[in-house]
């Protein structure tokens, strides 16, 4: 039963190392690996800029129409401290 496993073991190694020549070896596989590492980083690298972009502005866009809220609420409570002060205090009529 060992001996079955054995050749079958050596036949796929066989069959591997077959099938990598035919493909072009190790140095074309690490060719291949190179230039599609490059490419791979300068697209990313775009894509992050790109992503981080866009980010900035939403963020620029958040903060501003928070702002434009904060500084409508406090409007808001100054002019409502006025008018109380203008009609005095409640019940005095």
């Amino acid at each position: 039963m060992e001996w079955i496993a054995l050749v079958l073991a050596v036949g796929a190694l066989l069959i591997s190392i077959w099938a990598l020549k035919r493909t072009g070896g190790l140095a074309d596989i690490k060719a291949k690996v190179d230039a599609l590492s490059s490419l791979g980083l300068t697209e990313m690298k775009k894509q992050v800029e790109s992503i981080a972009e866009s980010f900035r502005e939403k963020t620029a866009d958040i903060l501003d129409r928070l702002e434009k809220k904060v500084r409508g609420e406090e409007k808001r409570e100054e002019g409502d401290s006025i008018r109380r002060e203008e009609e005095g205090p409640k019940g005095e009529g």
